[in-house]
């Protein structure tokens, strides 16, 4: 099972650790790693196109979670001319888990004014779930292609 896999398994069993009274730490834990898994399951894409397999681990640490959330964001927004409009809709679906989760994911590491519940938590981890799915449709798709290189390169007006 591939890492980004991993993750996402592990937010599920996270939701569910604690069958009453879900512990803070468990339903951080599970929001952090949905979007980690998110965050490595496109990165995984990405350098896959990569010919030089013993370079791709090295490409993958290139990638940064600010040029990340904003590619995403222009993706939400982006005019997609020609593309087939159910795959539009499902890159911006990824797109916008990846920008959600992220926040997300800052509030749930960092905020602790914040008490969490299961059901948001849940809610977190099925979004990254979705994203998941819908990738896995379009991943051959070049909108999906371009919005994979647009990860890693900075954004220049």
């Amino acid at each position: 099972m591939a890492f980004h896999d991993d993750l996402l398994k592990q937010a599920i069993q996270l939701i569910h650790k604690e069958p009453k009274n879900p512990k803070q730490a468990s339903l951080r834990r599970a929001v952090s790693t949905a979007y980690c898994a998110l965050f490595h399951l496109l990165i995984s894409e990405s350098v896959a196109n990569w010919g030089r397999v013993n370079m791709r681990a090295p490409l993958g640490r290139a990638f940064d979670h600010g040029t990340m959330k904003e590619t995403s964001t222009r993706a939400e927004n982006a005019k997609y001319p020609g593309a087939s409009p159910q795959v539009v809709a499902k890159l911006r679906l990824v797109s916008r888990a990846f920008r959600e989760l992220q926040h997300e994911r800052h509030k749930a590491d960092y905020n602790n004014t914040i008490t969490w519940d299961r059901v948001t938590a849940l809610g977190m981890v099925q979004q990254a779930q979705i994203a998941f799915s819908n990738w896995k449709s379009i991943r051959n798709e070049d909108i999906a292609q371009t919005y994979l290189v647009s990860l890693l390169v900075r954004h220049r007006d």
